[in-house]
């Protein structure tokens, strides 16, 4: 006779774990090719900076959402397959350190990185990435300094907002670089633009390669409109929390390179907003597209207690939910715990109390929040699990 000796609770574990699992998968398969840059980005301060890798494993990466980088600017109308040219990424920020961290994952299937500043054609005809981003989200062109000689007057100050296209050579699979280079146009005029090396606004940077999967991890120092080669520590924003910003992520691929500097060919570029066919290549000199940033959190959750062991698991399902949420806590802890809803700014929303009898804990609640993402949270003893749930209705 066969004898099961699987925990009854154990089993219903798994059984809920898989139902998640396949949830998720189910969500990613149906969402994940038409999800844009959220209409706004809520960033999480941090209280450890990530080890610059390439790897994206840290505890602040885990803990940000994916930002996927869909929208075909050109051709504008088209679609670009995925096996062909596809990105996301994840941003977080740092009160202490005062600055961006970005986790940036592109899948192309052929890399063309030949590009030399001043010898061969135009950055564009090369495999390259660009940040935008407006300090105080104001809009408005970013191109010249006092360049007003017609309607699309290309800017009256080139640091209204900055185009930062990034540039390095792909190593072989599984290698990496830490070499880089960032540029963006300024001057006064056409007859008097001028190629700012920008490289040093990016204080970490690193390029992993595994296979057509590039990962870029890399930091930002954010600068205000009075910029200038004479003012830059005086320019350098302070990041606090509420503060919003215009912010776009995009990604320039060509398969077939262009190396005659007279020669302006591309073949996809791909951002992470939408914008109209009028506008379709105006982040380069216009913000008025840009996405929406906003810094949140003062106090990092890491820092609200400590985080659960390892063997402790926090499942919620389904995730997004309409309202009724499963969840499942195993834990060796016996005893009194609280949950708590906390909306993206950590503030409390909902807090429950609840006695925990043996290792799992499950309950079905209706949780009667408005639509958004949040942060669950249950504190038992000394610890804490958390992770995040998504309503949607």
């Amino acid at each position: 006779m066969i004898r099961n000796n699987l925990n009854p609770k154990r089993l219903l574990t798994l059984i809920a774990s898989l139902f998640y699992l396949f949830i998720m998968y189910d969500l990613s398969a149906s969402s994940s090719d038409v999800k844009t840059q959220d209409d706004t980005v809520y960033v999480q301060n941090i209280e450890v900076p990530p080890v610059f890798d390439g790897i994206g494993d840290d505890a602040c990466w885990n803990n940000a959402g994916w930002q996927v980088i869909d929208q075909v600017w050109i051709p504008w109308g088209t679609e670009i397959d995925s096996a062909d040219l596809y990105g996301r990424y994840k941003v977080v920020w740092s009160a202490t350190e005062n600055l961006l961290y970005f986790l940036l994952e592109i899948s192309d299937d052929i890399i063309s990185d030949a590009y030399v500043p001043g010898e061969t054609a135009a950055i564009y005809n090369f495999d390259m990435f660009e940040v935008f981003i407006d300090e105080n989200k104001s809009g408005g062109y970013h191109v010249f300094d006092g360049y007003a000689d017609n309607e699309a007057s290309l800017g009256l100050n080139a640091e209204n907002a900055f185009a930062y296209h990034i540039f390095t050579a792909f190593p072989e699979s599984g290698g990496t670089n830490e070499e880089f280079y960032a540029e963006d146009l300024a001057g006064t005029s056409w007859g008097d633009a001028i190629t700012c090396d920008y490289t040093g606004h990016f204080p970490d940077f690193i390029l992993r390669k595994e296979g057509n999967v590039s990962t870029w991890e890399f930091s930002l120092i954010v600068y205000n409109d009075t910029y200038t080669p004479e003012n830059i520590e005086g320019s350098r924003v302070t990041l606090t929390v509420n503060k919003v910003f215009g912010l776009s992520l995009a990604i320039n691929e060509d398969d077939e390179p262009e190396v005659d500097p007279t020669m302006t060919e591309r073949d996809n570029f791909m951002g992470s907003v939408a914008v109209t066919e009028a506008a379709y290549n105006d982040h380069w000199k216009k913000a008025d597209d840009f996405g929406t940033l906003k810094l949140i959190s003062d106090e990092p959750i890491s820092t609200l207690n400590n985080q659960a062991p390892n063997n402790d698991h926090l499942i919620l399902y389904p995730n997004p939910s309409s309202d009724n949420v499963s969840v499942e806590f195993f834990s060796d802890y016996i005893g009194e715990f609280t949950m708590m809803i906390l909306d993206q700014q950590g503030k409390e929303i909902l807090k429950l109390k609840r006695n925990k009898p043996g290792e799992l804990f499950c309950e079905n609640i209706n949780f009667n929040v408005p639509d958004g993402m949040y942060i669950f949270q249950i504190c038992f003893g000394s610890n804490i699990a958390v992770d995040k749930i998504n309503f949607l209705r």
